[in-house]
C-alpha cells in the first residue's frame, strides 16, 4: 500500500532541503502511514488522501525526526485521525 504522503511533502514540512537524511525520512513516512491506516480504519482508502490524515501522518513524522528516542504520537494527532476510525459497538 502507498504512503499517504510523498518523501518531498515530508521533507518540506520539516524543513529538510538536503538529501542525506532521505533514507531516515523514508521510513519515518512509511512508519507514520502505516500507525495512521491502523487507527483510521474506518477510511478505505481509495481516492486521494484526506487534508487531516496527511497532517496527522506529517505531524508523526516531525515529532519522530525531531526527537528520534521518543516514540509518542504527535499532541493532537489523534483528533485528526479520530473521524475515520471506526467504533465497534
Amino acid at each position: 500500500m502507498p504512503d499517504l504522503v510523498t518523501l518531498a511533502e515530508a521533507k518540506e514540512f520539516i524543513r529538510v532541503m538536503a538529501d542525506d537524511e532521505d533514507a531516515t525520512i523514508a521510513i519515518l513516512v512509511s512508519s507514520a502511514s502505516d500507525a495512521v491506516r491502523a487507527v483510521a480504519d474506518a477510511w478505505d482508502g481509495e481516492g486521494e488522501v484526506p487534508p487531516r490524515l496527511k497532517l496527522a501522518v506529517l505531524s508523526r513524522v516531525a515529532v519522530a525526526f525531531d526527537e528520534r528516542t521518543d516514540v509518542r504520537a504527535a499532541l493532537g494527532e489523534d483528533r485528526l485521525i479520530g473521524p475515520y476510525r471506526s467504533l465497534s459497538v
